[in-house]
């Protein structure tokens, strides 16, 4: 095994040392500037030959790929790179295009393995928030939840100041905008951090005082360079003669600093004894895994590129910026922009920010007016209330702002350096990395026309899952007669709109594509009943009264047993405070699952959340009894309580919201995180075609959400074809409606 890692000029620059170590040998610093060129390419290509052990292999393998590329470019092999800084700089954007991939015999990448496991919890979590608490009894709540709920440090990691309380206290806004006297949340913010030096803490037990971090060798912040991880390039920043701070300009300080700096050296050679530790403490997992050699394909992808057409994107940019309204976009300037039209009661609906979701349930309200075409005087019609025209104005200013900022980001990159984190999420779905997020990318034709993805002497073929989260939904509730309809060619998102809506199957396709389209309502149903949602997020997603919500999913549950039979299933396994006597009862404690599992076995813990929820269940039934004597009483939620009962209140919701975000995390994971395992498997057989070690281009996979295309070489379309179509079939005996549709010669993303 050989174990891998690398420093580099910022994130988006140039290696400037590679550390390694072949099985138990000896830690190997290599100068990639002070070292002739074909040496360091010689390296690589031995590298290459290796069943490699990385900790971040997209990061490490990006910068392998570009250092080869760039390197192999400069007509002179015997040169000493720290002597051609700018030669090779101006080569860097060219070497995009360097016909020869580079790839490791077999890789294991441990800071993925160990996202698959109990460190899981690491990754980016919600704060939990608990609301309203009376001022008076918010800072004993606070330090009692310090002491009794014990965190591990590893969470809060990368907090700069350790010894600060975990739960904070904050300030609660009134409708104007003033701070409410009365009330405090109180909230807990995570910091946790998955980096190599805190696992080597917290896993490998290697003491803190001991370990060597970034701040404690760090180079100066004059050498820190201006970079775009869209456009990964110096000349994207600058020219020579005005480098404006990109890589070039600085790099002779991190060549001294890694090459005659002992500390920097040994923070590196402590990197690779790390990585090595960690991989026997983890037992020495298998090379070769899917989400591994998904890593080493990011990073190679990732510095070539895709094809993009640099003229429709300008005139795509053109178009969005001569469309865009002068709505407000900011938060402060948005609730005023709405508060003009809304009443007090309504603008409360803004405490909790301008975000999408809210804006989205604002521009579904409705008002009755006098009907102006109706014979009758008194007959009445519904029209969008003046607070829905303009939430719908700021979404759609919104939209136009961001769709200009990532039309300009590939403009100025010239190519599409889509760039992946491969388990983004606790589902195990990637997710956008380095300041672009392809994902993000607007799916409709006039902007996918714009990447072609595919250069000169390349085929680009794609497809995606044809209703993919619905035909692994069907897998999920096995009910016969669902699979029954859906066979029959008839659309889950109708059928639930006729519940919803009290429509016919015809009449609700019938407003398909309308204004008034009853199947998109239904499609947001179909997704909110899949991930957990509840009658209220009908309401404020669809604009239907919780009522006729509650009543579509018992109806759709009558109808298809095998979903109320999941959504039970779901309950039974997380909902771990119940009120058998109904609301307003006693509330009693189950305790709920330690993790759920995808169809597919990738399992998603809430080890963390439900230790929280436990501890402020039991606060809320058993709070200090001294609490009692704060003879105050205040207002909450429409209800005069007593100091002590608004904390009980609290506490009790917070944890409820907890229980509540599991549920739909639960239901969420059994399909989402199916979903991405599957797709992860088709893109691995495509990349699976592209040989190790160094040979020119064959294919680039991309993966973004259900779809997969790969820019390829003539001679592999039809075998690309073949390896999908048997991948998909693989997965039938589980997900038996399962359909990928595959296409070749495709022009652009448009056609896929």
């Amino acid at each position: 095994m050989l174990f891998f890692d690398s420093e580099t000029v910022g994130f988006h620059g140039v290696a400037i040392l590679f550390q390694y170590a072949v099985d138990d040998g000896e830690i190997i610093l290599y100068d990639v500037w002070k070292n002739p060129i074909h040496e360091t390419l010689e390296l690589i290509e031995w590298f290459m030959s290796q069943e490699m052990c990385f900790f971040n292999a997209a990061f490490d393998h990006f910068h392998l790929s570009k250092v080869y590329a760039t390197f192999s470019m400069f007509p002179d092999q015997d040169a000493i790179p720290e002597d051609h800084i700018d030669e090779l700089a101006i080569l860097e954007e060219k070497a995009r295009l360097f016909p020869f991939c580079i790839k490791p015999k077999a890789c294991i990448d441990l800071m993925l393995h160990a996202r698959k496991g109990p460190y899981q919890s690491l990754m980016k979590r919600k704060d939990i928030r608990i609301r309203r608490v009376p001022t008076r009894l918010a800072e004993p709540l606070q330090k009692e939840l310090e002491r009794r709920i014990e965190l591990d440090g590893i969470y809060f990691a990368r907090r700069k100041d350790k010894l600060a309380p975990r739960w904070s206290i904050r300030n609660v806004h009134l409708p104007n905008g003033d701070i409410n006297p009365d009330f405090k949340d109180i909230v807990l913010k995570f910091h946790a951090s998955g980096a190599l030096k805190t696992l080597a803490e917290h896993a490998l037990g290697y003491k803190s005082d001991v370990i060597l971090r970034m701040s404690d060798i760090e180079i100066s912040k004059k050498a820190h360079p201006k970079e775009f991880g869209y456009a990964p390039f110096a000349l994207a920043v600058g020219r020579p003669g005005k480098w404006n701070w990109a890589w070039p300009e600085v790099i002779h300080m991190h060549i001294s600093h890694w090459a005659f700096n002992s500390l920097a050296r040994k923070y590196a050679s402590n990197d690779v004894q790390y990585t090595r530790d960690l991989y026997y403490h983890f037992n020495q997992p298998r090379v070769g895994d899917t989400d591994s050699e998904l890593a080493c394909m990011v990073g190679a992808v990732r510095w070539r590129g895709f094809a993009i057409n640099i003229d429709k994107l300008r005139n795509q940019r053109a178009k969005c910026v001569a469309a865009k309204t002068d709505a407000p976009t900011s938060p402060n300037g948005v609730k005023g922009y709405l508060r003009e039209v809304m009443s007090p009661l309504e603008s409360k609906v803004l405490n909790d920010g301008t975000g999408v979701v809210i804006l989205e349930s604002i521009a579904k309200w409705k008002v009755t007016v006098p009907d102006p075409l109706a014979l009758d005087p008194l007959a009445e019609m519904e029209v969008l209330a003046k607070a829905a025209i303009r939430a719908q104005e700021v979404l759609d200013a919104r939209q136009a702002d961001k769709e200009i900022l990532d039309l300009d980001k590939m403009i100025l990159a010239g190519r599409f350096h889509a760039s992946f984190k491969v388990i983004g999420s606790l589902s195990t779905r990637m997710s956008g990395a380095d300041d672009f997020n392809p994902q993000g990318v607007k799916a409709t034709d006039d902007v996918r026309e714009c990447f072609p993805l595919a250069d000169p002497g390349f085929i680009l073929v794609g497809g995606d899952f044809d209703a993919f989260e619905v035909v692994i939904s069907e897998a999920v509730y096995k009910d016969p007669k669902l699979r029954a309809d859906l066979l029959a060619g008839k659309k889950i998102h109708a059928l639930f709109a006729e519940e919803l809506f009290g429509m016919s199957y015809d009449q609700v396709m019938i407003t398909k594509g309308t204004k008034d389209d009853k199947y998109v309502d239904g499609k947001r149903g179909i997704f909110a009943m899949n991930y957990g949602g509840t009658a209220y997020t009908l309401e404020t997603r669809i604009g239907v009264s919780e009522e006729v919500a509650e009543k579509a999913f018992k109806s759709f549950g009558e109808r298809y047993p095998g979903i109320a039979r999941a959504r039970k299933r779901i309950e039974k396994m997380f909902c771990s405070m119940q009120q058998p006597a109904g609301l307003g009862t006693q509330v009693i404690w189950k305790e709920p699952k330690d993790y759920i599992e995808s169809l597919l076995g990738f399992r998603r813990y809430f080890t963390l959340e439900n230790k929280i929820c436990k501890a402020l269940f039991d606060m809320a039934q058993n709070p200090p009894a001294g609490w009692k004597n704060v003879r105050i009483k205040v207002k909450r939620r429409e209800r005069i309580q007593t100091a002590s009962g608004a904390v009980q209140t609290a506490l009790y919701a917070a944890a409820f919201a907890i229980q509540g975000s599991n549920l739909r995390a639960a239901a969420n994971h059994e399909i989402q995180s199916t979903g991405a395992t599957i797709t992860k498997e088709v893109q691995r057989v495509v990349w699976d075609l592209q040989p190790w070690g160094v040979h020119p281009w064959s294919v680039l996979p991309l993966n973004v959400h259900d779809e997969v295309l790969a820019p390829c070489v003539p001679e592999l379309v039809d075998k690309i074809e073949e390896v999908v179509d048997k991948t998909v079939e693989s997965f039938r005996p589980i997900i038996p409606l399962i359909k990928m549709d595959w296409k070749k010669g495709l022009t652009s993303w448009a056609g896929k």
